[in-house]
């Protein structure tokens, strides 16, 4: 069969993507969709501040107006009203774009691709549903861990109880109460209701593997005896690692890189679905052109990458310094400083509470 458009993935960029083209008017292009799972189903959760419009409103899970954060038996608590920090069912959000979807789209599941080959005018993947020929492809496949890098990793379970325990106005963003060895360590707790929340211990360091038992009785450790609930239902568990760095890619006039494989997230945060959701809309509009802007500025990839360089220099104290960055006074800057959508101010107002002789240091490694 052949295609005017592939993509590879059927996720978060993959879709956001195929959603994005369908909007386009007058778009007389064949396009599939590939992926490997054999259904769609909540099997990961994408959270971030809402700094601007998304298309995704409907398909929330929750949002929060309230977070906290804790270090070294210290507690602050923050009432944003003007940037929720929201998050997005993926379940919902599979369905909507499949409804979504005109006629011209064609979703392939259970579909694993052995080869992909550079012909005269088309690319040739080779699958195990049969040999399909494309124009364009778009490729969302997780990149390969690459052993001993600095990455975001973590597992969680989303669990449910039968008493009252969680309050579920408040989200804790980062509790640092916790052993620190090798890295940085954090727990994330985002209460969907008093019943039920999901629990994350992240890990910002360098990885070797990806493997549920390195996480397990650290997390059962934390839900039992910081959370107190010994009583609980595992509904899920999510695993993953965000990459804090940049991978370079072959290119292709024809053959794009979207996603994490893209590079399209925050390194030093690890939030991509705005930028997704920006880079999706950035392809859709100059699909004709094949001309794409980048979804992150070059402002942004440069404090990130000093960023980087101290937290890796720095990784005893970091987590004091993540603590002092969230002030009272400048919360809004720091929440669209962390967003990419922040000033000179905003970013003046954000460097300002940071130890600004270890950053200038940094600045000439």
């Amino acid at each position: 069969m052949t295609y005017d458009i592939a993509i590879i993935g059927a996720g978060c960029a993959g879709l956001s993507l195929a959603y994005q083209l369908s909007k386009v008017e007058n778009l007389n292009k064949k396009i599939i969709i590939l992926d490997n799972k054999s259904e769609f189903k909540k099997d990961r959760t994408w959270s971030f501040w809402k700094t601007s419009h998304h298309d995704f409103e409907d398909c929330l899970e929750k949002q929060w107006f309230k977070f906290n954060i804790k270090y070294n038996e210290q507690f602050k608590s923050f009432n944003n009203f003007k940037y929720p920090y929201q998050t997005i069912d993926s379940l919902k959000f599979y369905k909507k774009i499949q409804n979504n979807l005109k006629d011209n789209f064609y979703i392939k599941l259970d579909t694993n691709i052995s080869e992909i080959k550079k012909a005269s005018k088309f690319y040739q993947i080779e699958t195990n549903n049969g040999n399909i020929e494309t124009k364009l492809v778009f490729d969302s496949r997780v990149p390969k861990l690459e052993q001993g890098n600095l990455y975001q990793h973590f597992y969680g379970l989303e669990i449910e109880t039968k008493d009252l325990s969680f309050n579920n106005d408040e989200l804790t963003l980062m509790d640092f109460d916790c052993e620190q060895k090798n890295g940085i360590h954090f727990f994330y707790v985002l209460p969907f209701t008093n019943h039920q929340a999901l629990i994350e211990t992240t890990w910002l360091s360098n990885l070797e593997d990806l493997k549920k038992q390195n996480y397990v009785d650290e997390l059962k450790e934390y839900i039992e005896n910081n959370l107190k609930l010994k009583n609980y239902n595992i509904i899920r568990e999510e695993i993953g690692a965000i990459p804090m760095f940049r991978t370079s890619y072959k290119k292709d006039n024809c053959y794009f890189n979207i996603g994490l494989r893209g590079n399209i997230n925050r390194m030093s945060t690890g939030y991509a679905f705005p930028y997704i959701q920006k880079h999706s809309t950035i392809i859709a509009k100059a699909i004709e052109k094949l001309s794409f802007d980048k979804a992150i500025s070059m402002k942004y990839e440069f404090l990130d990458r000093l960023f980087i360089k101290v937290l890796q220099n720095n990784m005893k104290i970091m987590p004091n310094i993540f603590f002092k960055m969230f002030d009272e006074n400048y919360q809004n800057q720091i929440i669209r400083f962390l967003s990419s959508e922040g000033s000179l101010s905003d970013d003046y107002k954000v460097i300002k509470n940071m130890p600004k002789s270890l950053f200038l240091k940094n600045l000439f490694i």
